[in-house]
């Protein structure tokens, strides 16, 4: 009975040195952090087609939800105003190498991203849907539309929104999302290239619903009429 009690107590003695040595090393290490990035590096593009392994679309799958979750990971909740939008702007024009039809990359750059905390960075948003959505215009004129909302009326730069608006004057594009390029121009003061536009929709769109025909028309009207009352008050 005694050996038993020796050797019970000399492995209990172990196990409480092990424990103090376990708390000794909590206690000098928990408020040592792992550093952990919030956007991953952007690799090459011969990079990028090695990782795939021939399979473009599971590598695009997977690292649209890494981006999509990219610093809130690990108990982590990251702002967007953290985020490096220069490598998110990399990333999304990198992944549609491996797919450009997919609209999962622009509808996450559009309605998450672009609501970030700084505002500049929304810049960033707008030039990836324009080289997103000009490879196609008909397919994915969606994106241009919102991309002059932001250009409007988040950078407030007309000049960007002109720039994004003018591919939307296509014969392939629904009519009403042809006439923003001319809302555009009228913010911008342009009165005579906006009136251009909608005649240039009105004479080449392939169909123009009623209700689209109704406000072009008025638009039409009104603008000639704001032209009129200019040129006379200048004479």
């Amino acid at each position: 009975m005694g050996i038993k009690l020796q050797f019970f107590l000399r492995n209990y003695s172990l196990l409480l040195v092990l424990c103090l040595l376990q708390l000794g090393f909590w206690y000098k290490s928990k408020d040592v952090v792992p550093e952990m990035g919030i956007v991953p590096d952007v690799p090459g593009r011969e990079a990028l087609h090695a990782m795939t392994f021939g399979d473009d679309q599971f590598y695009f799958r997977m690292f649209a939800f890494n981006l999509q979750n990219a610093g809130d990971t690990f108990g982590r909740s990251t702002a967007l105003r953290y985020y490096d939008f220069n490598k998110l702007y990399h990333w999304f024009n990198l992944l549609d190498e491996l797919d450009a039809k997919s609209n999962m990359i622009p509808a996450m750059a559009t309605y998450y991203f672009s609501q970030t905390q700084n505002v500049a960075d929304v810049r960033y948003i707008v030039d990836y849907i324009y080289i997103h959505s000009t490879r196609d215009v008909a397919a994915k004129w969606w994106w241009l539309v919102q991309a002059i909302y932001l250009a409007m009326h988040k950078l407030e730069d007309k000049d960007l929104a002109l720039k994004v608006s003018t591919p939307l004057v296509n014969e392939n594009v629904p009519a009403w999302a042809q006439q923003m390029a001319a809302v555009v121009r009228e913010k911008r003061g342009e009165m005579e290239d906006a009136l251009k536009i909608m005649e240039t929709i009105n004479d080449n769109a392939k169909e123009i619903k009623d209700s689209d025909l109704k406000y072009m028309t008025y638009f039409i009207e009104e603008r000639l009429k704001k032209l009129d009352k200019t040129q006379k008050s200048k004479r």
